[in-house]
């Protein structure tokens, strides 16, 4: 009897200590992504017990079907409002962004975004070290191209468009 209570105590120990786990990195794709012809990896490093920074590449093949070779980098500083309650990766944040894609569609026609917005999310950082961001926010975007041949004339063009998160990842 002694030795199950002794061992169910070393369990719950343990237990409790895996799932306080804090983590200093965060690695993840957004599945959804690759299925619409872009492929993005980003990477959280954490800064302490409140805020992280985040940065991500992606490579585009395809937009709304239509043949693309573009690249695009992305970065932004997130603060976990909810650090006091939960370790950080995990919990809702706020994070300011900003982000550069160029690139070619199957005309040759080259084009080139420059994107300021911020996003609030949740992300779930489990013991087991995966991690699920879910985020959503505005994106202030400035379309510049060379849309000469086309009947699509966005140079300079300002839009309001979404910043969605839907990643999946493992943290360590």
């Amino acid at each position: 009897m002694r030795k199950t209570i002794a061992i169910g105590v070393v369990m719950l120990i343990a237990s409790s200590a895996a799932f306080s786990q804090a983590y200093d990195h965060v690695m993840k794709t957004n599945p959804i992504g690759l299925a619409f012809g872009n492929i993005n990896v980003t990477y959280e490093h954490i800064l302490n017990e409140k805020s992280s920074l985040h940065s991500s590449i992606n490579y585009q093949y395809s937009l709304l079907g239509v043949k693309v070779n573009s690249f695009g980098v992305e970065g932004g500083y997130r603060y976990y409002f909810t650090h006091s309650k939960k370790d950080v990766p995990s919990g809702f944040y706020i994070q300011p962004q900003a982000a550069f894609t160029a690139g070619k569609d199957e005309t040759d026609t080259s084009y080139s975004a420059l994107r300021f917005g911020a996003e609030v999310g949740y992300q779930f950082a489990f013991e087991s070290g995966f991690v699920l961001d879910l985020g959503l926010g505005p994106y202030f975007t400035n379309l510049f191209g060379d849309y000469a041949d086309t009947d699509f004339d966005v140079d300079g063009s300002f839009l309001v468009l979404p910043s969605i998160t839907i990643a999946v990842g493992y943290a360590w």
